[in-house]
C-alpha cells in the first residue's frame, strides 16, 4: 500500500507534456509578434513625425527668407536648387533661418556643437539635410564621408535629402514647372518642402498622391 501511494505521488510530480509545452510556446510566439508589431508601428510613427517636423521647418525658413529678402538668390534660380544639400544647409544656417543638425559625434556617445562652417565628416548632416530614413542609412555606413559641398550621400540615401520647390515667378503659386512633383498640380505657397519617405521615391510624381511621402502642406490643397 505504501509503495502504491509513493508511485502516485511520484506520478503527480511529473513535468509538462509535449502538448502543454507547445501551447505555451505558441502563446509566447503570439505575444512576441504582437509586441514587435506594436514597436514597429511606434517607430514608424516617430520617423514620420520627425520628417514632418523637418519639412515644415524647411518650408517656413524659405518662406521667411523670401519675406526678408523680397527675392530668391539668382544663384538658386540658375542652378535649379531643389534639395537641402550641404550648401543650402549652411546658407540657411548662417542666416539663422534654419537650425540644421550641426553636431559632432566623436565616439558615438559624446556630442558637442560644431563650430565654424566647414564640412564635418563625422556629422550626420555631412551630406545635407537628410530625412530620418536617410540618416538610418548613414548610421549603418559610418565610413561615408563628404569632401566637398557638392558631395552626394551614398546610394542607399541619395534620394532621402529633403526636397523643396519655390515660387520662382512670384505669382503666389508653385506648380510642376517650378519643381513641384505631379503633372498639372499646384500649391498656393511661396515655398514647399517634402520627404520622399522610406522608399526614396516621389510618389506624387509616380502615383499622383503622397503614399508614404511627407509633405509640408496639406494634401487637400494640392490642386489639379
Amino acid at each position: 500500500m505504501k509503495a502504491t501511494m509513493g508511485m502516485i505521488m511520484k506520478n503527480n510530480r511529473r513535468g509538462f507534456t509535449l502538448v502543454e509545452m507547445l501551447v505555451v510556446i505558441g502563446i509566447l510566439g503570439i505575444l512576441s509578434a504582437a509586441l514587435l508589431s506594436s514597436f514597429a508601428h511606434v517607430r514608424n510613427a516617430a520617423l514620420k513625425a520627425e520628417a514632418q517636423k523637418q519639412v515644415g521647418e524647411v518650408a517656413t525658413a524659405l518662406t521667411v527668407f523670401l519675406q526678408l529678402e523680397r527675392a530668391w538668390p539668382q544663384e538658386w534660380l540658375d542652378k535649379g536648387k531643389h534639395e537641402m544639400d550641404i550648401e543650402m544647409c549652411w546658407y540657411m544656417q548662417d542666416r539663422k533661418l534654419l537650425d540644421v543638425t550641426t553636431f559632432l559625434y566623436n565616439d558615438g556617445s559624446s556630442v558637442t556643437n560644431m563650430a565654424g562652417g566647414g564640412i564635418n565628416q563625422q556629422s550626420l548632416d555631412r551630406f545635407g539635410l537628410l530625412d530620418p530614413w536617410g540618416r538610418r542609412v548613414l548610421k549603418r555606413d559610418k565610413d561615408s564621408q563628404a569632401k566637398s559641398l557638392d558631395a552626394k550621400p551614398p546610394a542607399g540615401a541619395v534620394n532621402n535629402l529633403i526636397q523643396f520647390a519655390l515660387d520662382r515667378n512670384y505669382d503666389g503659386w508653385i506648380d510642376q514647372s517650378e519643381g513641384l512633383p505631379g503633372k498639372g498640380a499646384k500649391v498656393r505657397a511661396s515655398a514647399v518642402a517634402w520627404s520622399r519617405g522610406p522608399n526614396g521615391e516621389d510618389d506624387l510624381e509616380r502615383h499622383g498622391k503622397p503614399m508614404d511621402d511627407i509633405l509640408s502642406w496639406p494634401f487637400a490643397k494640392y490642386e489639379k
